[in-house]
């Protein structure tokens, strides 16, 4: 009898124990549901380049630490649904950030970006570092159509040999009021043509609080399209620029010039300090990095020309209308020549001479997928809008000519193109708008003299 006492007894406790594991079970389960459906209410699908291509990512969170680590899109196999390869005018291939440098990760948490205020008016005066072969003519014309519409003052060059080349301080970099046309009575709002960037001098002919607007491409494909647009001496060769970078395999940055077109131009052009350039101190070259970085608004990335005239739109609370271009390619790589192979031992020979260029190209095309990033999902549905809309304006101008009214939309107010409009965005080039915004000025000029007839420069 006590034998079953004692049995019913550690049954009881069995029972109980298991009562409790079941409970403990349960709980855990409706803890593990209540994290897989909050999971899956945050996850997010962002494109970052062609609409055809997706990012997956757990949150918004991890994307902007992609941006922020330098893996967006470089360590791609984890996120992409597909391979990516974007062509560019020069028939390069678009690299987003390549490999970063290993100082990147202690550098990275001081990119500099810019949290606009919320759009009251556009920003009308601006300055725009036209850096050669990096689709600058194409954003030349944008900005050129911008500035005549807003009636803009531009820096037109004031010697016809400047202005036939559509350069101004390039390539000294010195700038005063007197390289410009008159403008009586008032400073410049707008400089467009080729120019080395001085803020200082800049400055001091430019109305106070002018934006700059900077341009930058891929290295190695920039190096490939400036190569073959002023090289001659090896054109002979089977492969010209295989054979150029050959004879600079042994390159030394202590026994060069610190920067030619085919070293570190870019950011030459972009104002990196000369004095930095064959520095070997790492940090020292981020550092200053950031200074120029920090001088602009708004940095264009050649291999994402459309994606950063969004942003741009958004920055400087432009129109849809206001940034709308010509779908023709201006340029493009035509021999085999140019579109030849590089091994890899050449590729590295190049980011050795231009390693300025890499290191700026790096951080400015991070920082502008982190700005894009905290744009949110909606700057892709405002970007897809936008080549749509441009497609249709192009079509419209390619084939009728006529007067069409654009409807408003979502991200577009309502707009009218007419055959002036269609003849200005197929025919006219660089010269044509910088003309045309010169023309501009000598209207002011004259409207200025008739106010006050004794008014001179």
């Amino acid at each position: 009898m006590s034998l079953l006492r004692k049995a019913t007894q550690i049954n009881k406790s069995v029972m109980a124990a298991m009562s409790k594991s079941l409970i403990a079970f349960l709980a855990f389960q409706a803890i593990f549901l209540f994290v897989v459906i909050k999971w899956s209410r945050n996850a997010v699908i962002v494109s970052i380049g062609p609409s055809s291509v997706k990012l997956q990512v757990k949150d918004r969170s991890e994307l902007t630490g992609l941006v922020h680590d330098g893996n967006l899109p470089t360590s791609r196999s984890k996120y992409f649904s597909q391979s990516f390869t974007r062509d560019t005018n020069q028939g390069g291939t678009a690299v987003l950030a390549g490999n970063l440098p290993t100082p990147w990760s202690n550098f990275q948490s001081q990119l500099v970006t810019r949290s606009e205020a919320k759009c009251d008016r556009p920003v009308t005066n601006f300055v725009f570092i036209k850096v050669h072969k990096t689709a600058s003519g194409s954003t030349f014309m944008v900005l050129g159509r911008f500035g005549r519409n807003h009636d803009m003052t531009i820096c037109y060059p004031a010697r016809r040999s400047k202005a036939r080349h559509k350069t101004l301080s390039y390539p000294s970099g010195k700038l005063i009021r007197k390289d410009c046309n008159p403008a009586y009575g008032r400073n410049y709002t707008l400089l467009l043509h080729h120019s080395i960037m001085n803020k200082p001098a800049m400055d001091g002919i430019m109305e106070p609080g002018t934006k700059y607007i900077g341009i930058m491409r891929e290295p190695l494909s920039h190096f490939r399209s400036i190569f073959f647009w002023e090289q001659r001496i090896l054109r002979h060769k089977t492969n010209p620029l295989g054979t150029f970078l050959n004879i600079n395999e042994n390159f030394d940055l202590r026994n060069k010039q610190p920067y030619s077109k085919h070293r570190n131009f870019q950011a030459h052009y972009l104002g990196f300090p000369t004095k930095y350039m064959t520095s070997k101190n790492t940090s020292q070259l981020y550092e200053a990095i950031r200074t120029v970085a920090g001088w602009y608004s708004m940095v264009i990335i050649t291999e994402y020309w459309e994606e950063s005239l969004v942003l741009l739109r958004r920055t400087f609370c432009w129109t849809m209308f206001d940034i709308l271009h010509s779908t023709r390619r201006l340029h493009r790589l035509k021999t085999r020549k140019e579109r030849v192979t590089l091994t890899d031992k050449q590729k590295e020979t190049h980011r050795r001479m231009s390693n300025i260029d890499y290191m700026m190209y790096d951080y400015f095309n991070n920082t502008f997928w982190q700005r894009v990033s905290e744009e949110g999902p909606e700057f892709w549905e405002e970007f897809t809008y936008y080549r749509t809309l441009n497609g249709e304006v192009n079509q419209h101008c390619n084939s009728a000519r006529g007067e069409k009214v654009f409807p408003a939309g979502k991200w577009s107010p309502e707009f009218v193109i007419n055959s002036t409009f269609c003849h200005e965005l197929r025919k006219w080039g660089e010269g044509k708008w910088a003309v045309s915004c010169r023309d501009v000025v000598n209207r002011q000029n004259e409207e200025m003299k008739k106010k006050n007839p004794q008014l001179v420069e």
